[in-house]
């Protein structure tokens, strides 16, 4: 993910880092980048219509699929540092049979200062049976039209 910017990316979430989130070093605790994480994926899994099972068991992929996280990974390119605004963003770099590996990244919202970037890896599941699924076609539809672009087999 060379030069990177928000531009790079169709799902960008903003946000304030709170003084809460700063660790005994003086910057933000490690562990907020997998939360800001989190919310970039889930605001993009809800643009495709993933959103999958609730906890109530309501399902929102017809037949009770829906995603569920099988691995993420985070780079620190620089500490983020009390006060600033950031935006934590969300694209899909390929398409599986039944996956989905979703590129993040975290800016400094005014100046796009790169902070850390990541992936996190996304499995079609069918939640009765416990078992990975074909991504269904419409949500694959959804993702290229979000991206603007075609995935390969």
């Amino acid at each position: 993910m060379p030069d990177l910017s928000p531009k790079d990316f169709p799902v960008v979430v903003p946000f304030t880092l709170h003084w809460s989130e700063m660790d005994a070093f003086g910057h933000a605790n490690n562990a907020r980048t997998f939360t800001w994480f989190e919310t970039a994926r889930i605001a993009y899994l809800a643009r495709i219509g993933m959103t999958g099972p609730s906890g109530a068991g309501e399902t929102r992929i017809q037949g009770g699929v829906g995603p569920i996280l099988k691995a993420t990974q985070a780079e620190y390119v620089r500490p983020v540092v009390f006060p600033v605004r950031l935006v934590a963003s969300a694209r899909v770099s390929r398409i599986g049979n039944t996956s989905v590996t979703l590129e993040h990244a975290v800016f400094g919202e005014e100046d796009g200062t790169l902070y850390t970037k990541g992936t996190a890896v996304i499995v079609t599941l069918d939640y009765v049976k416990n078992e990975p699924v074909p991504l269904p076609a419409p949500v694959r539809a959804a993702i290229e039209a979000l991206e603007g672009r075609t995935f390969g087999p």
